[in-house]
């Protein structure tokens, strides 16, 4: 399974399940937010002990990421989260199995809406998908 990861995997958790049999992935634009030492530490010894992947989705990609979130009346994505939005709907497309980690429940809602799997990494992730107004 490709596992994709937010940031926050490395800023916040103080540990995180990785795992031989999966493959990792963070976007170049998710790795730029990892600044504290400890942080990129931890990304560090991850991308070298594991099967781990930096990758971006293309730019068409991160338009019908836009295009989505306007959609939804999601108006607070970052970059970083549309890409690593985009990531995962270019490996669904794919039809690669993906789990995207994450607490920003903007990027929640849209996989919700997407049925791509993912987890809160520190707190419990949404249950039900929310149109907001636009």
């Amino acid at each position: 399974m490709n596992i994709l990861l937010d940031a926050a995997v490395f800023i916040n958790a103080t540990s995180f399940p990785f795992s031989k049999k999966h493959a990792y992935y963070i976007t170049l634009a998710c790795d730029s937010e990892v600044k504290e030492n400890l942080s990129r530490l931890r990304l560090e010894a991850a991308s070298q002990q594991f099967d781990f992947h930096f990758q971006d989705p293309c730019m068409a990609t991160i338009q019908a990421v836009q295009a989505l979130a306007r959609k939804y009346g999601v108006k607070r994505l970052s970059r970083a989260d549309e890409s690593l939005i985009g990531l995962a709907l270019e490996m669904v497309a794919r039809r690669e199995k993906v789990k995207v980690y994450t607490d920003d429940y903007s990027i929640q809602n849209l996989l919700k809406w997407r049925k791509i799997p993912f987890e809160g990494i520190l707190h419990e992730g949404i249950k039900k998908a929310k149109t907001f107004g636009k």
